[in-house]
This record gives C-alpha cells, sequence and structure tokens, in this order.
C-alpha cells in the first residue's frame, strides 16, 4: 500500500489526521481545500502538491483513493466528481446529506467499479473490535439490550449537522455492526436546548427485534463520555470507548477487564480502506452501511 497515490479534500480537523496518517500509510500526492492556509501548512508539513480546487486536483494529479473530509453537505457534489475519475473514495460519515443523494453515490460508483466506504470509525476503535469478538463467538450469549452514552459539550468546528447525524449515527451504526443487522423500528425524541436551528440532544429506541438499543446523544453534558453497555443473556458488557477498557460480568465469576494499549482508531480504517481498494473486496463500512446508518439518524424526533 506505500505505492498507492492517495489525496485529502478538506482540511478541517478531521481532513488533517487523515492526511497525517495517509502520509504514513500510504504515498499522498495531494491535499485540497479553500483554504489557502490550511493547504500550504500540510504542503509545507508533507511535501505534497496542495489545491484549493477539487477540478483542478483530479486534473492534474493520478490518484487511487482519496478521502473526503469537506463538510457534510459538500460530499455528493465532491464525490460524484471523484467517482467519475474512477478514483475510490472514502467519505467520512455521514454519506451525504439525503438518503437521495446517498443511493445516487452508491449507483455511481457500483458503475465505475471503484470501492466506495463511509467512515464509520468507532467500528475500528479496538475496543469494539473486542467486544465483537465476544460475541461472535457466542460468549455473551443472545443480546437482549444495548445502551450507549455518547454526550460532551458543544464543538465549535460542527456547523451543518445535527446531533443526530453528528454523534448519533455512530451508535446506530455501531449497534447495527454487533447485531449484524439493522433496526426493524425507531423512535426518537430530543430537541433544541442551546441551539436554535439543530437539535442538540436525543434519545433514541432502536428496535431489533431481539434486542433493543437506546442510544443518548448530546451537546449539553460539560464533559466528554462515549459508553456502551451490553447484555446478553450469559454476560454483561461495559465499554469505554475513549479509555479503550471493556469490563465483563459473568454469574458467579470475577469480572472480566480488558484494558487495551492505547491506539488511534484512524490508522485502522484507513488501512482497511487502502487494502478493499487494492484487492479489490468491499471494505468493512460499503455505500449501503453508511446509507442505513443515515436513514436512521434521520428518524423524526417528537
Amino acid at each position: 500500500m506505500k505505492n498507492m497515490k492517495t489525496a485529502v479534500i478538506g482540511l478541517g480537523n478531521m481532513g488533517r489526521h487523515h492526511v497525517r496518517h495517509y502520509a504514513s500509510l500510504s504515498h499522498l500526492v495531494a491535499v485540497c481545500d479553500q483554504d489557502r492556509v490550511r493547504v500550504q501548512e500540510c504542503v509545507d508539513v508533507f511535501g505534497c502538491k496542495g489545491y484549493t480546487s477539487v477540478e483542478d486536483l483530479l486534473e492534474n494529479e493520478a490518484i487511487d483513493a482519496l478521502s473526503i473530509a469537506a463538510p457534510t453537505f459538500l460530499h455528493y457534489d465532491i464525490a460524484k466528481k471523484v467517482i467519475s475519475k474512477n478514483i475510490s473514495i472514502l467519505i467520512e460519515k455521514p454519506i451525504a446529506d439525503s438518503i437521495e443523494k446517498a443511493k445516487e453515490l452508491d449507483q455511481l460508483a457500483t458503475q465505475h467499479k471503484v470501492t466506495l466506504m463511509v467512515g464509520h470509525i468507532e467500528r475500528f476503535n479496538p475496543i469494539i473490535t473486542a467486544l465483537k469478538k465476544e460475541i461472535d463467538a457466542g460468549m455473551l450469549g443472545q443480546i437482549a439490550s444495548i445502551i450507549t452514552r455518547r454526550v460532551s459539550p458543544m464543538p465549535t468546528q460542527i456547523k451543518d449537522a445535527n446531533v443526530m447525524i453528528d454523534l448519533a449515527v455512530h451508535d446506530i451504526d455501531v449497534c447495527s455492526y454487533l447485531l449484524d443487522k439493522n433496526p426493524q423500528h425507531i423512535t426518537g425524541r430530543g430537541g433544541r436546548l442551546i441551539l436554535e436551528d439543530r437539535e442538540d440532544h436525543a434519545e433514541l429506541l432502536l428496535d431489533y427485534g431481539t434486542c433493543n438499543a437506546i442510544v443518548q446523544v448530546n451537546w449539553i453534558t460539560p464533559t466528554k463520555i462515549r459508553t456502551l453497555s451490553l447484555t446478553g443473556s450469559k454476560a454483561h458488557a461495559e465499554v469505554n470507548y475513549l479509555t479503550q477498557e471493556m469490563t465483563i460480568y459473568r454469574p458467579n465469576e470475577e469480572a472480566q477487564i480488558t484494558k487495551l494499549e492505547s491506539q488511534e482508531s484512524l490508522p485502522i480504517e484507513l488501512a482497511h480502506f487502502l487494502n478493499a481498494v487494492s484487492t479489490k473486496t468491499p471494505p468493512l463500512v460499503g455505500a449501503k452501511e453508511g446509507l442505513a446508518a443515515l436513514v436512521a439518524a434521520q428518524t423524526p424526533l417528537t
């Protein structure tokens, strides 16, 4: 993968992390952003080419794969241009700002025979990987319920998404990944306590048939919390995304504590993406998985 030519479009907080890791995982060719200062900073540090126009980037550089880390409302237009050049893409979540656009991007990627992966990074958090292995091995039994909390103060960089699209979409995707199916029905309540133009808090109930999941998200809590609790017929698991720690409780046994050495999830995700492109194998989170999470995240709140 070191010889694979990559690029990043969108140099906000997440985009700059993509740049950093592509520089170590592959041959970073170019970056693109409307902000000339951000572009020049990346050019100076990583020795890549810099562009302020997506069209100029695509016309002048030979690229195998790239990340789109621009604001959500730009995902669709940028992705269409990239796919038309037969370049594989990783789109930061959510895949698009509407279900119709997401479906069209899926169709276009299929037509052009390119990889389209959606950046649901929590699937690649090592502690979620560890939990998934326990579930798949039957160590927790039949799953009865999942409860997640993803709360924090309001992030200043989020300008165009509500708390459902920015936060809940993570946990919806993780729940569906752990259970290997999409929810049959979703209900939600939330509102605007701090923000006037977007929802800043919500609670969702996801019905998976034999299992229910409760997802709480907000930009109100003055501290960052990222947790997941899972109850099965054989055991109960408590997961902390931030500390990458998992505790499993079983009847009449001492708690089993797994504390992983801190590891970033993004380079794992990007390496998976590049491998999917080079081997032409489906990525863990393709367009259909991204679409399913988006559909759920657009559940009307009461």
